[in-house]
């Protein structure tokens, strides 16, 4: 549906308050989304919620393409690496600056 709107991950994850990398994960299926979630995303869908909603509460792994093996990701690991991805950007946009500056 979010394809079908030509809506980028970025603008829904802008949507959201998230990172571009958290809603990839809860659009693949590997981190779970909340109520509040689901009525954002309805409504930036345009849709009813009961249109776009899957019950993924029991959902606590995730399946890989290559081995098809389950794993069991912490989240604290997942809030981590959301917290690094947001530092790096942050980190790659004052070095453009520091770079801007001295030219």
């Amino acid at each position: 549906m979010r394809l079908k709107r030509e809506i980028t991950q970025d603008v829904m994850a802008n949507l959201l308050d998230m990172t571009q990398a958290t809603y990839s994960r809860k659009e693949r299926g590997l981190t779970q989304i909340n109520i509040d979630e689901w009525n954002k995303i309805a409504k930036v869908l345009g849709v009813d919620r009961s249109e776009v909603f899957e019950d993924n509460s029991k959902k606590d792994y995730i399946s890989t393409n290559f081995t098809k093996q389950l794993l069991t990701v912490p989240t604290g690991l997942l809030d981590q690496i959301d917290f690094l991805t947001k530092e790096n950007l942050e980190l790659k946009e004052k070095i453009k600056k520091f770079e801007s500056q001295s030219k």
